[in-house]
Parts: C-alpha cells; structure tokens; sequence
C-alpha cells in the first residue's frame, strides 16, 4: 500500500516537498537545545510577538488574492493573479512605512514592547518577502514545481536560522577567538550553566532579523526560477486582466481575507493576554511549545496542505471527485500523527528538560495539555482547503469564528478567572477537540456533494 501512495503523483510530490522540509528543519531541530542556552525564554516571548505582527499584516499585505493563482485553468489568467499580487503588496508596503513614520510611539506604548522600538522599522521589508515568499509558493506549486517549493523552504529556514546563530554568538561576544568560542559550548550543557535571562538588544534583534533574511532567501529562490522559466508570461499582465480576475476571485479579499484575519486576531490577541496577564517569559515558553512542535511536523503537515490544494482544486477544476482524496488524506496524516502526539503526551516535561534545559520544562508541560489540540488541528487543517476549491468561504469563515472564539476566550478563561495559563490549555484542548470533529465531518459532507 505504501509504494502505491509513493508511486502516485500526489504521493511523489508529498515526499518530494517532505524531503525538502526535512531539510529544512534539520538545522532548526539540531541547534535548537543551543538557541534556547543562547536566548531567554523573555527574548523567544518578544520575537513571538514580532512574528504575529509579520502574519497579521500579511493578511491584507495582497488581498489573499494569492491563493487564487493556483485556481485558473490558463497560465494567462494566473500570471495577472500575480501581477495584482505584488501590485497591491507593494502598495502596502509603502503605506505600512508611512504609517510608521507618522505613529511609531504610539505603536510603541499600545503594544507595550519596547524592547521592538526600533525593530518596527523592519516590519515593512520584512512584510514585503514574507508576502512575495507566499506569492510565488503558490506559483511554484501551480506549476507543479514542488521540488522548487522544498527548495525555496530550505534556504529560507537555513537563512533564518543561520543569522540567529550568528546573532547569539555575537550576544556573548564569541568572534574574538576559537578556543573562546569552543570553551562556551563546552560549558553551555554542563548542570551549572545559568540560562541568560531578560532581553538583550543584540539577542532580539537577530531574532527580528533572522525572520527578514529567511523569506528573503525563500523569495530569492523562487523568484530565479520565474524569472528563468516564466517571465515572457509577463507581457500578458495588464490593468484590465488585472482588474477583470480581481473580481472574479474578489471572495478572497471579501470573505478569505476576513477568515485569515480573524485568524490573526487570535493569535494576536492571545500572544497580548498571555503578555499582558502574565509575563514575556510565560510567552516565550508557549511560543517554544510551538516552534518545537511545529519543526517535525510542518515536515509532513505543509507538504500534505500544498499538494492536497493543488491536486484537489485540479480534480475539482475537471468536474472530478475528490472525497476520497479528502479522506485518504485524513488517514494518512492521523497514522502519522499518533505515535508523535502520544510521545508528547507521555513524556514532554521530560524531552523539553533533556533537550532545551530544565528551565525549558515548563514548555513541556504545555504540550501535554495542548496536544488534543494540536494532534487534530494538524490532521484536519490541510482539508480545509475544500471549502476555498467549492467556493464554500462563507461557510468555513463562521466555523473559523467560533474556533478562533474558543481559543481566545479559553486563554482569557484562564488567566482572569483562574489565573493559570495552564487550565485555560486545558478548556482549550477539550473544546478544540470537538471542534475539529465537526469541521472534519462537514469538510466530508461538502466534498461528496460537489459531484
């Protein structure tokens, strides 16, 4: 059974996409026991912080127009998808700085982060490859070039992950020498290495930076490839195309966008509660929760998401079924998942103090209460995409309403009536389980009555 899902084209560009995130997850994986000894769980809290402003922007950064790119059954329509794209992200960009110039503190005093006073500045640079990195990932996928999509994924996490690697020995001022360098390292694992703590402006700052180098990296691979392969397409973008395809897919600004920013919202405003009702460090350690999670996972999770969307919205686009592809997937992604999750469960406390430091423990135990969560977030988020391919947006957007509810006012649950972060994970977990059971059981509905 195996080597007939590895024979089939859904399957070869499952593996070739996971190859390519395997790699690139590598080096996140193996130097994070070193990143979290280099920088504190408040500087972890503080580019967690940082980062959800990246998505939050990037919602309107190019109207969602970009998930439309793949939908088109010509390359002449898609290509003014993308024209509009960048069209409507440059434009924001330029606002953004604007914007910056005229309301820094205020920006400033409402986020209550001055440790990013003048990291906002990098916001609009870094927004703009972050957006094209999504553009042409779409394009890339379009086309079929998964290879290029892992590709693009590898120099964009060996980017991010170079610069933080850099930026922490330059923290601790380790350039001088070799033998220096190498006596750090030996004592960093030893029992009585003392964790950094608070926020240091070197810390944070390559933190930032590492997120504007690795899409830049990411968008730089995929755009050698255009311009090699695609860019003669380039004489058939114009205003009117442009225009004419804005309002065919003018759902995904409309309703998408609307979807994706209530997504936002939500992680920002929980990153904020969890800041604001306790502290950077707590922050931090629910952000670790999530960027270990997310290092094997993303491996498997992404590659399913981007080829499912692809090779359903073509069966759909060909008056084909695709329910079976729907539930084949779930299946494969739960068998994957299981073993994974129940390790977390059982032993998390245990792996984050062996890996990270025991000071890390505490992330740990965060995974077990989130993992219900997580393990069918995971399974079911990569079929979710049905209702985008069915024009179904609406439809996915209120159920995204009260998911996002959940999440937030669980959290908010905790910390205000419990004060424990831990028991609004708890309310969490048990009412996002039951959620994703209903979204899965809708998705399947749905897909069997396309045709």
């Amino acid at each position: 059974m195996l080597n007939r899902y590895v024979k089939s084209d859904f399957g070869k560009n499952v593996v070739t996409l996971m190859t390519g995130t395997t790699i690139a997850q590598i080096l996140p994986v193996a130097l994070t026991p070193i990143l979290t000894r280099i920088f504190s769980p408040e500087e972890f809290g503080a580019f967690a912080f940082f980062a959800s402003i990246i998505s939050f922007l990037l919602v309107f950064s190019s109207g969602r127009y970009e998930q439309a790119i793949v939908l088109p059954k010509t390359d002449k329509e898609a290509i003014n998808i993308l024209g509009l794209c960048f069209s409507l992200l440059g434009t924001f960009t330029i606002l953004l700085y604007l914007i910056l110039f005229l309301f820094h503190d205020f920006f400033i005093n409402l986020i209550n982060a001055p440790a990013l006073d003048i990291w906002l500045w990098i916001v609009p640079p870094t927004l703009f490859f972050a957006g094209s990195y999504r553009i042409l990932t779409f394009w890339s996928n379009r086309k079929k070039r998964f290879k290029g999509t892992s590709n693009s994924m590898i120099a964009q996490t060996t980017g991010r992950i170079t610069t933080q690697f850099a930026g922490g020995i330059t923290k601790f001022g380790l350039w001088e020498s070799w033998k220096k360098l190498t006596a750090f390292f030996g004592e960093m694992f030893n029992k009585t290495y003392v964790l950094p703590q608070g926020i240091d402006p070197i810390g944070i700052g390559s933190l930032v930076l590492s997120l504007t180098i690795g899409f830049f990296a990411g968008t730089l691979t995929l755009f050698i490839r255009f311009f090699r392969d695609d860019r003669q397409l380039l004489q058939f973008v114009n205003r009117t195309e442009m225009k004419k395809q804005a309002k065919i897919h003018n759902k995904f600004p409309k309703i998408n966008a609307l979807h994706a920013l209530t997504d936002e919202f939500k992680n920002l405003g929980v990153n904020t509660t969890i800041l604001y009702a306790f502290s950077e460090s707590v922050l931090g350690f629910y952000s670790m929760t999530f960027r270990v999670l997310r290092a094997p996972l993303t491996v498997i999770g992404n590659s399913f998401a981007q080829v499912f969307y692809q090779k359903a919205a073509e069966l759909h686009a060909n008056q084909q079924p695709f329910v079976n592809l729907v539930n084949k997937t779930v299946k494969r992604l739960f068998i994957i998942a299981l073993p994974i999750f129940a390790v977390i469960l059982i032993f998390g406390p245990d792996l984050f103090a062996i890996v990270l430091g025991d000071k890390w423990r505490t992330a740990g135990e965060y995974t077990q209460y989130l993992t219900p969560w997580l393990f069918l977030n995971f399974v079911i988020s990569p079929i979710q995409q049905v209702a985008i391919i069915l024009n179904r947006q609406g439809s996915i957007f209120l159920l995204a309403l009260v998911g996002n509810a959940i999440i937030f006012l669980s959290i908010l649950i905790g910390s205000l009536v419990f004060d424990d972060v831990k028991i609004g994970f708890l309310i969490l977990s048990i009412l996002q389980f039951f959620y994703y059971l209903y979204v899965y059981l809708w998705i399947r509905k749905i897909a069997q009555k396309a045709h």
